[in-house]
């Protein structure tokens, strides 16, 4: 999921969050990677310089404490091919601004800054892909502004991938969450070897119904592809982004831990969210999963994906009016779940219950 950036808190509140997380992250060993010092230091790499080929596409809002992590990762990928690194601000009030021009004064002709004078987000806009649209390379990488890469090395795989396979759109890697209090885990561990993933498993995904946003990298062909559904419904872009850049043959998944996916970071949509928003926006993934069925031709089992997926949010659903007092909803959309795919339904309940039972 998006993390939608939304978050008003105090620049104290900030910065002690920042100075904890870094002070965690020496201790794990997951140190962002370094910039070089120039823009020849990145540029000697390419071999390919003809064009750009490679659009890094970063957004951001109220991130001064991350942000440098996000750069930095980006700048220092070693990869034949010439890229360039788009970095679209929705009018930050914080010192984000002051960082993103200080890191375009250093590397001119490789850092192009979106600015905007009025908040998109706030006037019901997908970022992404405003973001998208001032790019100039065939393939898109994704990392958002409180994301970072480790892997200095990830353009290079991720675009061999594609060049190699031109009937696959989208290549993922495996990453690491980052909580609040330090603690990690494998985000998206699909096994140790590459595999292919199929457009029925990409629609639900590992655990969430999303791989790791930032180690996206699909061909930007996909954007103009997007339906109108998609701009004035779909309540975030990423899932939808994934689920049409791996129609219909599904997605290539890479071992490698290429990023790490800060969760519940501050600014974020998981911190500053609360259950009313979250009603909401699951009440919204139940329209676009009706639409993804009329938009896409699907076979069987990606039917029967689609179904699960649906039922899933209808659970989610139910326990979030449960968390509310609100009985008659949780009946209802229990109902509806168990109702949508019975089987998949008792298997979510079963492994919830099971997660209870460890805590």
């Amino acid at each position: 999921m998006v993390k939608l950036k939304m978050s008003m808190l105090p620049l104290k509140k900030t910065f002690s969050a920042v100075k904890i997380s870094n002070q965690l992250l020496l201790k794990m060993n997951i140190n962002p990677l370094k910039a070089p010092e120039n823009e020849a230091s990145i540029m000697n790499h390419w071999k390919y310089t003809d064009k750009v080929y490679v659009s890094c596409v970063c957004i951001t809002f109220n991130q001064e404490g991350y942000i440098r992590d996000a750069i930095n990762g980006m700048l220092a990928q070693v990869t034949d091919y010439r890229f360039e690194v788009i970095i679209h601000d929705d009018v930050s009030n914080d010192n984000t601004r002051k960082i993103l021009l200080e890191y375009k004064n250093k590397y001119p002709n490789i850092i192009k800054l979106v600015l905007q004078t009025e908040n998109q987000y706030q006037q019901g806009k997908k970022i992404t892909p405003l973001a998208i649209a001032h790019a100039d390379g065939e393939y898109i990488a994704l990392c958002e502004g409180d994301d970072y890469w480790i892997d200095e090395y990830k353009l290079q795989k991720q675009i061999k991938e594609l060049i190699s396979n031109p009937n696959v759109n989208l290549v993922i890697t495996q990453a690491l969450s980052l909580y609040p209090d330090g603690t990690t885990e494998k985000f998206c561990n699909l096994g140790s070897t590459k595999r292919y993933i199929s457009f029925a498993d990409c629609i639900l995904g590992p655990k969430k119904d999303f791989y790791p946003t930032a180690t996206f990298f699909f061909k930007r062909s996909i954007i103009v592809s997007l339906p109108d559904w998609f701009y004035t419904i779909a309540p975030v872009s990423d899932y939808y982004i994934q689920l049409f850049a791996s129609y219909p043959v599904g997605c290539i998944y890479l071992p490698d831990i290429t990023a790490v996916y800060r969760r519940e970071a501050v600014g974020s949509w998981t911190s500053s969210t609360n259950l009313s928003d979250y009603i909401l926006v699951l009440k919204k993934r139940i329209i676009c999963n009706e639409l993804i069925g009329q938009t896409f031709k699907l076979n069987k089992i990606q039917k029967t994906s689609l179904k699960n997926r649906k039922a899933l949010y209808f659970k989610d659903l139910s326990f979030t009016y449960l968390k509310c007092n609100d009985i008659k909803n949780f009946i209802k959309f229990s109902y509806f779940a168990l109702n949508t795919s019975p089987l998949y339904y008792f298997k979510l309940i079963i492994s919830f219950l099971k997660s209870r039972i460890k805590k």
